[in-house]
Protein backbone atom coordinates (compact mmCIF):
# COMPACT_ATOMS: atom_id res chain seq x y z
CA UNK A 1 0.00 0.00 0.00
CA UNK A 2 3.13 2.24 0.49
CA UNK A 3 4.05 1.77 -2.81
CA UNK A 4 0.42 2.50 -3.82
CA UNK A 5 0.54 5.83 -2.17
CA UNK A 6 4.16 6.68 -3.22
CA UNK A 7 2.96 6.42 -7.19
CA UNK A 8 -0.13 8.72 -6.53
CA UNK A 9 2.05 11.16 -4.79
CA UNK A 10 4.39 11.45 -7.84
CA UNK A 11 1.61 11.78 -10.30
CA UNK A 12 -0.24 15.16 -8.57
CA UNK A 13 3.46 16.16 -8.44
CA UNK A 14 4.21 15.76 -12.49
CA UNK A 15 0.30 17.40 -12.40
CA UNK A 16 0.71 20.46 -10.09
CA UNK A 17 4.14 20.80 -11.84
CA UNK A 18 2.25 20.95 -15.26
CA UNK A 19 0.10 23.80 -13.77
CA UNK A 20 2.58 26.50 -14.68
CA UNK A 21 2.02 25.63 -18.09
CA UNK A 22 -1.14 27.20 -18.07
CA UNK A 23 -1.28 31.02 -17.15
CA UNK A 24 -4.65 32.79 -16.46
CA UNK A 25 -4.47 36.47 -18.48
CA UNK A 26 -8.03 37.46 -17.42
CA UNK A 27 -10.66 36.18 -15.91
CA UNK A 28 -13.74 37.26 -17.66
CA UNK A 29 -17.02 35.76 -14.94
CA UNK A 30 -15.24 39.42 -12.98
CA UNK A 31 -16.24 41.70 -15.71
CA UNK A 32 -19.82 40.30 -17.00
CA UNK A 33 -22.27 42.14 -18.18
CA UNK A 34 -26.10 41.67 -18.42
CA UNK A 35 -28.14 42.85 -21.48
CA UNK A 36 -31.71 45.03 -19.60
CA UNK A 37 -34.97 44.95 -21.50
CA UNK A 38 -34.41 48.42 -22.83
CA UNK A 39 -31.20 47.64 -24.10
CA UNK A 40 -28.65 49.12 -21.78
CA UNK A 41 -25.77 46.80 -20.25
CA UNK A 42 -25.15 46.33 -16.79
CA UNK A 43 -22.14 44.41 -14.60
CA UNK A 44 -23.01 40.82 -13.19
CA UNK A 45 -22.29 40.78 -9.40
CA UNK A 46 -23.70 37.06 -9.01
CA UNK A 47 -24.30 34.52 -11.55
CA UNK A 48 -27.31 33.19 -9.83
CA UNK A 49 -30.18 32.81 -11.48
CA UNK A 50 -28.40 34.53 -14.94
CA UNK A 51 -28.30 32.14 -17.64
CA UNK A 52 -27.27 34.62 -20.02
CA UNK A 53 -24.34 37.36 -19.83
CA UNK A 54 -21.30 38.72 -22.40
CA UNK A 55 -17.89 40.56 -21.99
CA UNK A 56 -15.81 42.85 -24.63
CA UNK A 57 -12.61 41.28 -25.79
CA UNK A 58 -10.82 44.87 -27.30
CA UNK A 59 -7.02 45.18 -28.23
CA UNK A 60 -5.70 41.61 -28.20
CA UNK A 61 -5.34 39.05 -30.89
CA UNK A 62 -3.45 36.49 -29.08
CA UNK A 63 -4.41 33.74 -26.85
CA UNK A 64 -6.70 30.91 -25.93
CA UNK A 65 -10.35 31.59 -24.40
CA UNK A 66 -10.87 28.30 -21.90
CA UNK A 67 -14.23 28.00 -21.71
CA UNK A 68 -15.96 25.68 -19.10
CA UNK A 69 -19.61 24.95 -17.92
CA UNK A 70 -21.08 21.67 -17.32
CA UNK A 71 -23.96 21.89 -19.08
CA UNK A 72 -24.67 23.05 -22.87
CA UNK A 73 -23.58 26.49 -23.24
CA UNK A 74 -23.95 28.81 -26.25
CA UNK A 75 -21.44 31.19 -27.70
CA UNK A 76 -22.05 34.05 -29.74
CA UNK A 77 -19.99 36.58 -31.22
CA UNK A 78 -20.96 39.99 -31.83
CA UNK A 79 -24.79 38.86 -32.08
CA UNK A 80 -23.69 35.54 -34.34
CA UNK A 81 -23.94 32.17 -33.33
CA UNK A 82 -20.07 30.74 -33.02
CA UNK A 83 -20.76 26.99 -31.07
CA UNK A 84 -22.45 25.13 -29.05
CA UNK A 85 -19.96 23.84 -26.05
CA UNK A 86 -20.48 21.22 -23.12
CA UNK A 87 -17.98 21.27 -19.92
CA UNK A 88 -14.13 22.66 -21.18
CA UNK A 89 -12.87 23.93 -24.25
CA UNK A 90 -10.49 25.80 -25.19
CA UNK A 91 -10.96 28.55 -28.54
CA UNK A 92 -8.52 30.26 -29.85
CA UNK A 93 -8.53 33.85 -30.27
CA UNK A 94 -7.73 34.46 -33.43
CA UNK A 95 -10.98 31.98 -34.79
CA UNK A 96 -13.11 35.16 -33.25
CA UNK A 97 -10.89 37.59 -35.14
CA UNK A 98 -11.00 36.29 -38.64
CA UNK A 99 -14.71 36.28 -38.73
CA UNK A 100 -15.28 39.52 -37.27
CA UNK A 101 -13.63 42.58 -38.72
CA UNK A 102 -14.10 44.70 -35.95
CA UNK A 103 -11.61 45.61 -32.90
CA UNK A 104 -13.96 44.81 -29.77
CA UNK A 105 -15.84 41.44 -29.96
CA UNK A 106 -18.84 41.03 -27.48
CA UNK A 107 -19.04 37.66 -26.06
CA UNK A 108 -22.13 36.51 -25.19
CA UNK A 109 -23.02 33.14 -23.58
CA UNK A 110 -26.27 31.41 -22.75
CA UNK A 111 -27.33 28.37 -21.51
CA UNK A 112 -30.99 26.93 -20.45
CA UNK A 113 -30.03 27.04 -16.46
CA UNK A 114 -28.27 29.14 -14.18
CA UNK A 115 -24.42 30.02 -15.25
CA UNK A 116 -23.25 29.68 -11.50
CA UNK A 117 -20.61 27.24 -12.26
CA UNK A 118 -19.68 28.78 -15.75
CA UNK A 119 -15.44 29.70 -16.26
CA UNK A 120 -14.18 31.40 -18.59
CA UNK A 121 -10.79 32.60 -19.00
CA UNK A 122 -8.10 34.23 -21.31
CA UNK A 123 -5.54 31.65 -20.92
CA UNK A 124 -1.63 31.55 -22.45
CA UNK A 125 1.05 28.78 -22.79
CA UNK A 126 4.24 28.75 -21.35
CA UNK A 127 6.60 26.43 -19.38
CA UNK A 128 8.20 28.96 -17.60
CA UNK A 129 7.31 29.73 -13.65
CA UNK A 130 7.99 33.08 -14.15
CA UNK A 131 6.32 34.83 -17.07
CA UNK A 132 8.01 38.00 -18.19
CA UNK A 133 5.59 38.99 -20.84
CA UNK A 134 1.99 39.26 -21.22
CA UNK A 135 2.09 37.28 -24.73
CA UNK A 136 3.78 34.22 -24.48
CA UNK A 137 5.02 32.26 -27.84
CA UNK A 138 2.04 30.36 -29.70
CA UNK A 139 1.21 26.90 -28.23
CA UNK A 140 1.57 25.48 -31.82
CA UNK A 141 5.35 26.71 -31.99
CA UNK A 142 6.18 24.49 -29.21
CA UNK A 143 5.81 20.31 -29.30
CA UNK A 144 3.00 19.63 -26.42
CA UNK A 145 3.80 15.29 -27.61
CA UNK A 146 7.98 15.65 -26.81
CA UNK A 147 6.75 17.18 -23.74
CA UNK A 148 4.38 15.04 -22.76
CA UNK A 149 6.57 11.80 -23.72
CA UNK A 150 9.78 13.51 -21.36
CA UNK A 151 7.63 13.50 -18.75
CA UNK A 152 6.08 10.00 -19.40
CA UNK A 153 9.42 8.52 -19.16
CA UNK A 154 10.80 10.26 -16.18
CA UNK A 155 7.23 8.66 -14.28
CA UNK A 156 7.75 5.49 -15.69
CA UNK A 157 11.17 4.53 -14.62
CA UNK A 158 10.60 5.71 -11.26
CA UNK A 159 7.69 3.53 -10.89
CA UNK A 160 9.68 0.01 -12.73
CA UNK A 161 12.75 1.95 -10.70
CA UNK A 162 10.19 1.38 -7.14
CA UNK A 163 9.41 -2.16 -8.59
CA UNK A 164 13.22 -3.64 -9.24
CA UNK A 165 14.65 -2.39 -5.98
CA UNK A 166 11.23 -3.07 -3.63
CA UNK A 167 10.47 -6.27 -4.97
CA UNK A 168 13.63 -8.64 -5.85
CA UNK A 169 11.59 -11.51 -4.95
CA UNK A 170 9.07 -10.78 -7.71
CA UNK A 171 11.65 -9.53 -10.39
CA UNK A 172 13.27 -12.80 -9.92
CA UNK A 173 10.16 -14.53 -10.98
CA UNK A 174 9.60 -12.54 -13.98
CA UNK A 175 13.20 -13.29 -15.36
CA UNK A 176 12.84 -16.83 -14.78
CA UNK A 177 9.64 -18.28 -15.25
CA UNK A 178 6.78 -15.94 -16.39
CA UNK A 179 6.38 -17.59 -19.49
CA UNK A 180 6.44 -21.03 -18.14
CA UNK A 181 3.70 -23.93 -18.40
CA UNK A 182 4.31 -25.37 -14.61
CA UNK A 183 2.68 -23.87 -11.65
CA UNK A 184 4.64 -22.98 -8.53
CA UNK A 185 4.36 -22.85 -5.16
CA UNK A 186 5.17 -18.90 -5.35
CA UNK A 187 2.29 -18.52 -7.62
CA UNK A 188 -0.23 -19.03 -4.95
CA UNK A 189 1.15 -17.65 -2.07
CA UNK A 190 2.53 -14.37 -3.25
CA UNK A 191 -0.25 -12.96 -5.25
CA UNK A 192 -2.65 -11.26 -3.67
CA UNK A 193 -4.10 -8.41 -5.68
CA UNK A 194 -3.79 -5.87 -2.71
CA UNK A 195 0.32 -6.34 -1.81
CA UNK A 196 2.35 -4.42 -3.12
CA UNK A 197 4.20 -6.06 -5.71
CA UNK A 198 0.94 -6.68 -7.31
CA UNK A 199 -0.23 -3.11 -6.67
CA UNK A 200 3.70 -1.70 -8.01
CA UNK A 201 3.30 -3.72 -11.26
CA UNK A 202 -0.64 -3.32 -11.83
CA UNK A 203 0.07 0.95 -11.47
CA UNK A 204 3.29 0.44 -13.51
CA UNK A 205 1.48 -1.70 -16.24
CA UNK A 206 -1.66 0.35 -16.46
CA UNK A 207 0.58 3.56 -16.89
CA UNK A 208 3.08 2.12 -19.35
CA UNK A 209 -0.03 0.73 -21.21
CA UNK A 210 -1.98 4.03 -21.72
CA UNK A 211 1.97 5.93 -21.96
CA UNK A 212 2.07 3.43 -25.19
CA UNK A 213 -1.87 4.25 -26.67
CA UNK A 214 -1.26 7.88 -26.49
CA UNK A 215 2.08 7.78 -28.54
CA UNK A 216 1.04 5.48 -31.13
CA UNK A 217 -2.11 8.07 -31.49
CA UNK A 218 -0.21 10.82 -32.08
CA UNK A 219 2.76 9.69 -33.86
CA UNK A 220 0.76 7.88 -36.38
CA UNK A 221 -2.25 10.10 -36.54
CA UNK A 222 -4.54 7.28 -35.19
CA UNK A 223 -7.33 10.02 -33.98
CA UNK A 224 -8.11 7.52 -30.85
CA UNK A 225 -8.09 10.84 -28.55
CA UNK A 226 -8.51 14.41 -29.14
CA UNK A 227 -5.04 16.19 -29.19
CA UNK A 228 -5.23 18.46 -25.71
CA UNK A 229 -3.77 22.02 -26.01
CA UNK A 230 -1.98 22.39 -22.58
CA UNK A 231 0.75 19.78 -20.98
CA UNK A 232 -1.69 19.96 -17.94
CA UNK A 233 -4.19 18.62 -20.16
CA UNK A 234 -1.73 15.72 -21.54
CA UNK A 235 -1.20 14.62 -18.52
CA UNK A 236 -4.60 14.63 -16.72
CA UNK A 237 -5.95 12.58 -19.69
CA UNK A 238 -2.84 10.05 -19.51
CA UNK A 239 -3.40 9.97 -15.74
CA UNK A 240 -7.23 9.22 -16.61
CA UNK A 241 -6.83 6.55 -19.29
CA UNK A 242 -4.64 5.07 -16.84
CA UNK A 243 -6.36 4.67 -14.30
CA UNK A 244 -9.56 3.27 -16.59
CA UNK A 245 -6.82 0.43 -17.17
CA UNK A 246 -6.18 0.06 -13.55
CA UNK A 247 -9.94 -0.12 -12.62
CA UNK A 248 -10.51 -2.73 -15.68
CA UNK A 249 -7.98 -4.78 -14.39
CA UNK A 250 -9.71 -4.64 -11.01
CA UNK A 251 -12.88 -5.49 -12.18
CA UNK A 252 -11.34 -8.39 -14.06
CA UNK A 253 -10.06 -9.89 -10.09
CA UNK A 254 -13.51 -9.24 -9.45
CA UNK A 255 -14.56 -10.97 -12.41
CA UNK A 256 -12.84 -14.07 -11.68
CA UNK A 257 -12.69 -14.21 -7.64
CA UNK A 258 -16.61 -14.86 -8.19
CA UNK A 259 -16.80 -17.25 -10.99
CA UNK A 260 -13.43 -18.87 -9.72
CA UNK A 261 -15.76 -19.61 -6.34
CA UNK A 262 -18.55 -20.81 -8.60
CA UNK A 263 -16.41 -23.78 -10.28
CA UNK A 264 -14.32 -24.19 -6.57
CA UNK A 265 -11.27 -23.41 -8.36
CA UNK A 266 -9.72 -22.74 -4.92
CA UNK A 267 -6.86 -20.11 -5.27
CA UNK A 268 -7.13 -19.96 -8.95
CA UNK A 269 -8.44 -16.29 -8.29
CA UNK A 270 -5.18 -14.58 -7.85
CA UNK A 271 -1.99 -16.59 -9.33
CA UNK A 272 -4.56 -16.15 -12.60
CA UNK A 273 -4.56 -12.08 -12.80
CA UNK A 274 -0.67 -12.47 -11.57
CA UNK A 275 -0.06 -14.12 -14.66
CA UNK A 276 -2.05 -12.24 -16.93
CA UNK A 277 -0.10 -8.83 -15.19
CA UNK A 278 3.50 -10.56 -15.70
CA UNK A 279 2.52 -11.73 -19.24
CA UNK A 280 1.36 -8.62 -20.37
CA UNK A 281 4.06 -6.49 -18.65
CA UNK A 282 7.30 -8.84 -20.13
CA UNK A 283 5.25 -8.42 -24.12
CA UNK A 284 4.83 -4.64 -23.14
CA UNK A 285 8.55 -3.70 -22.45
CA UNK A 286 9.88 -4.24 -25.92
CA UNK A 287 7.44 -1.86 -27.27
CA UNK A 288 8.92 0.84 -24.55
CA UNK A 289 11.80 -0.08 -25.88
CA UNK A 290 10.77 0.46 -29.24
CA UNK A 291 9.28 4.03 -28.79
CA UNK A 292 11.92 4.90 -26.70
CA UNK A 293 14.35 4.35 -29.65
CA UNK A 294 12.00 6.02 -31.92
CA UNK A 295 11.89 9.01 -29.96
CA UNK A 296 15.65 9.03 -29.62
CA UNK A 297 16.30 9.14 -32.94
CA UNK A 298 13.90 11.71 -33.95
CA UNK A 299 9.91 10.06 -34.04
CA UNK A 300 9.89 8.99 -37.11
CA UNK A 301 7.35 6.07 -36.34
CA UNK A 302 5.35 7.37 -39.25
CA UNK A 303 7.22 7.34 -41.61
CA UNK A 304 8.09 3.88 -41.98
CA UNK A 305 4.95 1.94 -39.50
CA UNK A 306 1.34 1.55 -40.67
CA UNK A 307 -1.47 2.42 -38.42
CA UNK A 308 -1.86 -1.88 -38.72
CA UNK A 309 0.68 -2.12 -36.23
CA UNK A 310 -2.05 -1.16 -33.54
CA UNK A 311 -3.39 -5.11 -34.28
CA UNK A 312 -0.32 -6.16 -31.77
CA UNK A 313 -2.59 -5.18 -28.38
CA UNK A 314 -5.17 -7.77 -29.71
CA UNK A 315 -2.86 -10.07 -30.84
CA UNK A 316 -0.69 -9.88 -26.74
CA UNK A 317 -4.18 -10.51 -25.45
CA UNK A 318 -5.28 -13.49 -27.90
CA UNK A 319 -1.34 -15.10 -27.20
CA UNK A 320 -2.11 -15.13 -23.75
CA UNK A 321 -5.53 -16.92 -23.46
CA UNK A 322 -3.75 -19.23 -25.33
CA UNK A 323 -1.10 -19.67 -23.34
CA UNK A 324 -2.22 -19.91 -19.77
CA UNK A 325 -5.08 -22.40 -21.28
CA UNK A 326 -2.48 -24.72 -22.19
CA UNK A 327 -0.74 -23.75 -18.70
CA UNK A 328 -4.29 -24.64 -17.29
CA UNK A 329 -4.56 -27.95 -18.76
CA UNK A 330 -1.61 -29.45 -17.88
CA UNK A 331 -1.95 -28.63 -14.43
CA UNK A 332 -5.57 -28.87 -13.57
CA UNK A 333 -7.13 -32.38 -12.64
CA UNK A 334 -10.55 -31.07 -13.60
CA UNK A 335 -12.69 -32.19 -17.04
CA UNK A 336 -11.21 -30.09 -19.92
CA UNK A 337 -15.07 -29.47 -20.74
CA UNK A 338 -15.27 -27.60 -17.16
CA UNK A 339 -11.40 -25.72 -17.90
CA UNK A 340 -12.93 -24.91 -21.22
CA UNK A 341 -16.29 -23.40 -19.60
CA UNK A 342 -14.18 -21.05 -16.85
CA UNK A 343 -12.03 -19.76 -19.74
CA UNK A 344 -14.58 -18.85 -21.57
CA UNK A 345 -16.69 -16.71 -18.65
CA UNK A 346 -13.38 -15.47 -16.79
CA UNK A 347 -10.97 -14.93 -20.16
CA UNK A 348 -12.22 -15.29 -23.98
CA UNK A 349 -15.35 -13.33 -23.59
CA UNK A 350 -13.98 -10.70 -21.77
CA UNK A 351 -11.08 -10.35 -24.35
CA UNK A 352 -13.54 -10.32 -27.10
CA UNK A 353 -15.84 -7.67 -25.82
CA UNK A 354 -12.42 -5.06 -25.19
CA UNK A 355 -11.38 -6.43 -28.63
CA UNK A 356 -14.33 -5.02 -30.32
CA UNK A 357 -14.60 -1.91 -28.12
CA UNK A 358 -10.98 -1.18 -29.68
CA UNK A 359 -11.73 -1.62 -32.77
CA UNK A 360 -15.58 0.46 -32.45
Amino acid sequence: MRVFLNFLLISFALVAFAQQDTIVVTDFTKVLVETKQNGDLSPVTSLDQVNQAGFFITGRNEGHIRICNPEPLAIWINGRLFEIIENCEFIRLSEWLKNDSNDTLYVSLSSKNELVDLKCELVIFEDLKIVKEDSADPREARNVLREFVILGWILLTIVLGIFLVGFPTRVSYLKGKAFTFKISAYEFVNTSFFSGPSLNLVAFYSLALSFVLFYFNFALELNLFEKPISLLFFLWEWIKLSAMVFGLILIKWVIISVIAGLFNFKGLKNYQLFDFINFQTLLLIPILIFLFLDFLFGETIGEWVSPSLMIVFPLVLILFIIWFTLKFVNNSPRKKLMIISYLCATEIIPAIIMIGLFYK
